[in-house]
C-alpha cells in the first residue's frame, strides 16, 4: 500500500492526498448518475422556469397603475409560483433525507448537495419578503397615499435585487452540480459533512467507461 493512502486509479486503495484531501470521483454506473442529475436538473426547472418568471412578475407588478386591468393579477403573479417553488424545495428536503438512508451513497449526496443550496434560495426569499414588508411598514407612516405607494413601491423594487443575486449565484452552481454528476464527481466540500461508505471507491481522475460497473 502507498503511503499516501491513495485509491489507485481502480479504486483499490482509500485515497487521501498529502493535503488531507479525499478523491472527488467514483465509478458509479450511468443509471446512478442519471438519479444524481435530475436533483439539479428539477433545481434548475426551478430556478429558470418558476423563479425567473416570478421575479419578473414581481418586477412588472411594481410598475402597474393603480386602475389597471392587469393590477388585480399581480400579487397572484407572485404567490402561485413561490408556492410552487417552495412545494419543488419541500420535495427535494423530504427526497434528500429518504435517500441519505435507503438511496445508494452517490446519489443521496447529490440530492443532499441540491439541498444545501437551496439555503441560498430560502435566504433570498426571506431577505426580499423582509424588505419588501419593511416598505409595508414604511408606507403607513406616510401621510399622503400617493407618498405611500411610492415608498412601497420603492422598496419593492429593491428587495428583487437579492432574489436576482440569489437566483443568478444558484444557476451557476446548480450547472456546475449538473456537469459533476455526470462525470460521478462529489464536491470535497460535501464529502467533508457527508463522507462515502467504506466500501465506495474513487480515484483522484475520472474513472473510463470500463470502470463505470
Amino acid at each position: 500500500m502507498r503511503n499516501d493512502k491513495s485509491w489507485d486509479l481502480r479504486g483499490r486503495f482509500p485515497i487521501v492526498s498529502s493535503t488531507g484531501r479525499r478523491a472527488m470521483f467514483f465509478p458509479v454506473p450511468h443509471a446512478s448518475r442519471r438519479q444524481a442529475k435530475s436533483a439539479h436538473e428539477l433545481a434548475m426547472l426551478n430556478l429558470l422556469l418558476v423563479n425567473l418568471p416570478m421575479l419578473i412578475a414581481l418586477l412588472a407588478g411594481s410598475f402597474l397603475q393603480q386602475g389597471s386591468p392587469l393590477a388585480d393579477y399581480k400579487l397572484v403573479g407572485v404567490l402561485v409560483p413561490w408556492g410552487v417553488s417552495l412545494g419543488i424545495v419541500a420535495f427535494t428536503f423530504a427526497k434528500a433525507g429518504r435517500l441519505a438512508t435507503q438511496g445508494t451513497w452517490f446519489v443521496a449526496a447529490h440530492w443532499r448537495l441540491a439541498r444545501v443550496r437551496y439555503q441560498i434560495l430560502l435566504l433570498a426569499y426571506a431577505v426580499g419578503a423582509g424588505l419588501i414588508g419593511l416598505g409595508w411598514l414604511v408606507s403607513t407612516t406616510q401621510k399622503t397615499h400617493g407618498m405611500q405607494e411610492l415608498m412601497f413601491v420603492a422598496l419593492q423594487r429593491v428587495a428583487i435585487a437579492p432574489l436576482l443575486i440569489g437566483l443568478m449565484v444558484l444557476i451557476m452552481l446548480e450547472s456546475g452540480a449538473l456537469y459533476q454528476a455526470g462525470r460521478g464527481e462529489v464536491p470535497d466540500s460535501l464529502m467533508k459533512k457527508f463522507p462515502p461508505p467504506a466500501d465506495c471507491t474513487g480515484a483522484a481522475t475520472e474513472f473510463g467507461l470500463e470502470d463505470q460497473g
